[in-house]
Formats: structure tokens, sequence, C-alpha cells
């Protein structure tokens, strides 16, 4: 297909329509993510370094009209699932079987991507850093056509990101895995949220240049030299309501607690699906125990867990090869928040939470290992790990971590920090 001839879908513009301005650096840079940019705090916080290092990125993804991020910003809608979007979905990705140019041809179909594409050929972008497989092969077209340098950030490991859904492995994981493999080698680097995930994309690709690791660290808050510990306990899980986070273990495993410990689960997810779950608490009896709660701002997630929490919890489930890759975004806020940690033992996981000793690991993701996990706990243990959690959190944050992406960012820009 050729590229240059797409036209590219009309998106929603959260700036005036202006030619390309000309930047005081000698570098155009653009951070591509199809997310909802306002809320995907690890494309702002690379927005952020890159603003701080003196550059002006320009950042292409989903926004509502009129939504601003404090960057030049190029917004398509956000995408509002419908059946007709899946049918047409359906009939883009399914052809990918029959090998890597149906996948192409399929991914190009989408308007949202070629206009991607038109977006860096408008900004004549000479660096970008492209968040996640799609923006992976919209960016690799642009470096192919321009010679321009790409960074490949991965979040997933996306070939088996649902891999537990048949209808995923089906219908989406051909498709992803064709283009993934086709244009991983185009990045000019590769990194990614978890050493585990880092090997096995070394692996599953053949890749020569080791991936770097860069965790999905908070910006530190102040927190207070001491923690005020309820017992029974305050328990905490936040962040997207979804079925595969393990909420419904959790929810069963309620009434075998010694102690009637408080659940507040903070987030935003399908009503129906939060409807089905305050269901099951009352199935099992729990309905005093537990409170669900909307999602806050990003600013307002830590100051809110480190008033209102004692423990946080993620008990995710390990039966797909992805999940024992997950290290979280939630994990590191517990930790930055002064909280204590409970999770299910995945590699990453108890790696970092042993080596810290700011929580527990349970034996698995069931609910009678999550109850042993819970009844293991006395209000002194609590205490213990809080102070490990308040001590790890200088570590364990954004302020630490960001020095590796704005060490590799100084190769790409000429400059040393």
């Amino acid at each position: 297909m050729d590229q240059t001839k797409l036209n590219p879908g009309a998106p929603n513009r959260a700036i005036a329509e202006q030619p390309p301005a000309a930047s005081d650096a000698k570098v155009s840079i653009a951070v591509l993510s199809f997310s909802r940019i306002s809320r995907d705090r690890r494309v702002l916080r690379q927005c952020a370094l890159l603003k701080e290092l003196g550059y002006s990125p320009v950042v292409i993804g989903y926004g509502d009209q009129g939504e601003a991020i404090g960057h030049d910003f190029e917004s398509w809608p956000v995408p509002q699932p419908t059946t007709w979007h899946r049918i047409r979905t359906v009939a883009r990705q399914l052809p990918a079987h029959l090998g890597g140019g149906a996948a192409k041809l399929g991914f190009w179909m989408e308007p949202r991507h070629r206009w991607a594409l038109d977006r860096l050929r408008r900004h004549r972008c000479s660096l970008v850093l492209a968040n996640d497989w799609p923006a992976l092969v919209v960016a690799a077209a642009w470096k192919i056509e321009s010679g321009a340098k790409l960074i490949y950030d991965t979040h997933e490991f996306a070939t088996l990101e649902f891999d537990e859904r048949a209808w995923w492995r089906v219908v989406y994981k051909p498709f992803v895995t064709q283009l993934e493999r086709a244009y991983i080698r185009e990045a000019d680097d590769v990194i990614t949220v978890g050493p585990s995930l880092a090997r096995a994309l070394e692996a599953q690709y053949g890749l020569l240049k080791r991936v770097l690791v860069i965790r999905n660290t908070p910006n530190r808050i102040e927190l207070s030299e001491t923690s005020n510990t309820r017992w029974p306990l305050r328990v905490l899980y936040h962040g997207a309501v979804l079925p595969d986070r393990g909420l419904e273990a959790l929810i069963d495993s309620l009434p075998m607690w010694h102690e009637a410990h408080q659940v507040t689960i903070r987030g935003d997810g399908s009503q129906g699906y939060i409807r089905k779950l305050q269901q099951q608490v009352a199935a099992v009896g729990c309905e005093r125990q537990v409170t669900f709660e909307s999602a806050v701002r990003p600013e307002e997630v830590m100051p809110l867990a480190a008033r209102t929490a004692d423990l946080g919890v993620h008990f995710t489930p390990l039966d797909t090869e992805q999940r024992h890759f997950s290290l979280p975004n939630k994990l590191f806020e517990y930790v930055g928040a002064g909280l204590a940690v409970a999770v299910s033992p995945g590699a990453d996981l108890k790696r970092v939470v042993e080596r810290h000793g700011f929580g527990v690991v349970s034996s698995g993701a069931k609910p009678q290992a999550i109850a042993a996990t819970i009844n293991a706990l006395s209000q002194a243990r609590v205490v213990e790990l809080r102070a490990n959690a308040r001590a790890a959190a200088a570590d364990l944050c954004w302020e630490q971590e960001r020095v590796a992406l704005r060490d590799l960012l100084g190769v790409y820009l000429g400059q040393s920090h």
C-alpha cells in the first residue's frame, strides 16, 4: 500500500490549524499513543521530561473536544465502541490469518491510523516516542518514509495481553503478532515497564539490543514520618475496575477473613461489571465491609490513598504468561502513598516486594490464598511494612526512574544531562 496517498480522517483538534512552528530545538519530537492522553500518566511523564530538556513535543492521541494537556496536542476523538465498530474491527483484523500483508492492509484501513501518520508528516518529526504497538506501526511507516528516529515503549506484552480470552486469540492476536513482528526491529530503541517483560521481548523477536526497563513509578509526594495504621485495616484496591484484576477472588475471600477489614474498590469500570461485583459482595454477606468509589484525578490518587488506607492489594490472576509480567502502576502508587501491599506471586511483583520489604506475597490468586495472606497480618506487622514502604518511596519514584529515560533521550537529542 502506498501510504503517502492515504487520506487522513477528520480529527478533533485541541489547537487551531496552523503550519508547523519552527522549533528552537534541532529535533522535532512527537509522542504518539492511541490512548486517552489526559489519563495516561506514563505518556504525560514523557512529555514533561522532554519539556524540562527544552523541547516542545507534539502529542498525538485521543482526547475530548477542546481537551488540553499542557502540550501541543493533536487529538482524535476518544473511541466509543459500538456493535458496528466491533464488526468493522473483526473485518479488518481477521484476515491477518492470511499473513503480514493482510494484517498491514487491515491496519491502514482504520482512519485514525492514517490520520496519525499524516500528523507526523505535518510536523516533520525527526524523533517519535511510540507508545504501544499501534503507535509502533504508524511511527515505523514514518521512519521508513523519512528516516526519523524511533523509540518504541511497549507497556504490555502485546501478543499475549488478553490471551485468556478465546475471542481475542482468534481475532486479535494474529493481527497484533504479525504487525509487532514486522516493525519492532525498525525501532532504534525499545523500552518497557519490567525486567521479565524486557527479557521476554528480546527472546521473542531475537532483538540484539537490550530492551531498557523504565518502570511505571509515580512522582513522589510528601509523607508523614509515621503512619496511623488502623485495626481492622483499611484495605484499598485502586485502578481500572476490570474482570482481569482479581476482584472476584478478593470478594470471595472476605468471609474467610478473621478480621472485618474494610475494603475500598476505587476506580472506573462499566456500570454492568460494577453492579455484578456489588451483587457478589451482597451474595457473600459483606455489604458493610466493602465500599465502591469512582476514580479520582491522577494527582489525587496517592494523597487520597495515604489518608484513607493502610494496605494496598493487587491479587492479579496468574493464569496466562502475560500476567506473570505484571508490574502495574498501582504497586508503586501504593508504596508512594506509604501503604503496605499484598500481591499475588508474579515474578516481578514478588521481586520488588521482597527486595524492599514493604509487603507480603500470597501463594496464589485464589480466594483461599488471598484470605491466608490477609489473616497472617497483624497490626504491628503492617506498621513495619508501612515504614519500609515510606523508605522505599524515595527510590521507587519517577524522580529516580526518569534518569534512565533522560539519558536515553540525551543520545538522540545530542545533550548531556
